[in-house]
């Protein structure tokens, strides 16, 4: 007796278990692959346009004479802004943390190879650690504020958080 034929006849066409199993991996791989083609890409806005603004919020306050501003609500609180430039200067930020903490985290770009110009001021004692160009200085109540003069090299998206208080105030980008 061939035991395939017998097996066919038995199942009177119906799909096994070993063919559901591989009907849901078949649907699932092409779930994945729709997903990852279908989804919307990382496409930047128009340019940023040339305005001067002053975002503050209850306690953090940052300004820029050129620049983007975007904020949201405390619980995911977000500052955009573009750098001050002059032909003379650096590319400028400040970021102002109050004692109690950093209301949101400023977003702010640079193009690669500009000079930037970072000053942080802090309502509390810690370090300021700008990562990825491995930047520390402290500050406080009664000190400088931090200020980091650099060249954006290296493009990407750079943390800058209190070492202690292990806070992230805001994230740097740099565009090539």
């Amino acid at each position: 007796m061939d035991w395939s034929s017998a097996r066919a006849r038995r199942n009177n066409g119906r799909v096994g278990n070993a063919g559901r199993i591989g009907i849901g991996v078949a649907a699932l791989v092409a779930a994945v692959v729709l997903f990852i083609v279908l989804r919307p890409g990382d496409e930047d806005p128009s340019p940023a346009s040339e305005t001067t603004a002053a975002t503050t919020t209850d306690e953090t306050t940052t300004e820029t004479e050129t620049g983007e501003t975007e904020t949201e609500s405390e619980d995911e609180e977000t500052t955009t802004e573009e750098g001050t430039t002059t032909e003379e200067g650096p590319t400028q930020f400040r970021v102002d943390v109050p004692a109690s903490g950093p209301q949101g985290v400023q977003r702010l770009n640079a193009r690669q190879g500009d000079d930037v110009e970072l000053v942080v001021t802090l309502g509390y004692h810690d370090d300021v650690h700008l990562h990825g160009y491995d930047l520390l200085i402290h500050t406080g109540p009664g000190l400088p504020p931090a200020r980091f003069e650099f060249a954006a090299t290296t493009p990407g998206r750079f943390e800058i958080e209190t070492e202690a208080a292990h806070q992230l105030i805001a994230e740097l980008r740099v565009r090539p």
